[in-house]
């Protein structure tokens, strides 16, 4: 087993007609398509001062009813991180320019 290191940024995937949803996504260079973030991928996410804000694996959960976010912006999702709050988890996604990040697969 390999494992496939790639470095990049997050990105909040949607599609027209998606009513605003949206998925949790990762750009990198050389890669035109969106590139999901799925369960069991680790994920290391830095802050603009290139601290670590969160690192670990993908684990999605559903999000709860009375989860919110905070953004200027008519977006939502189905699902969130386990153990990070939605509001963050969206802000993250969300950021412009966005948050630097390394994803790590297990191949």
């Amino acid at each position: 087993m390999t494992v496939k290191i790639l470095e990049g940024a997050l990105e909040a995937y949607w599609e027209q007609g998606w009513e605003g949803r949206i998925d949790f996504a990762f750009q990198f260079e050389g890669n035109a398509q969106p590139f999901l973030l799925q369960n069991g991928y680790s994920l290391t996410i830095y802050d603009v001062d290139e601290k670590i804000l969160w690192s670990g694996k993908i684990q999605y959960v559903k999000r709860g009813f009375f989860d919110n976010h905070k953004l200027n912006a008519n977006i939502w999702s189905y699902e969130k991180q386990k153990g990070v709050s939605y509001a963050d988890w969206m802000d993250w996604f969300w950021r412009n320019p966005p948050l630097k990040a390394k994803l790590e697969i297990e191949e």
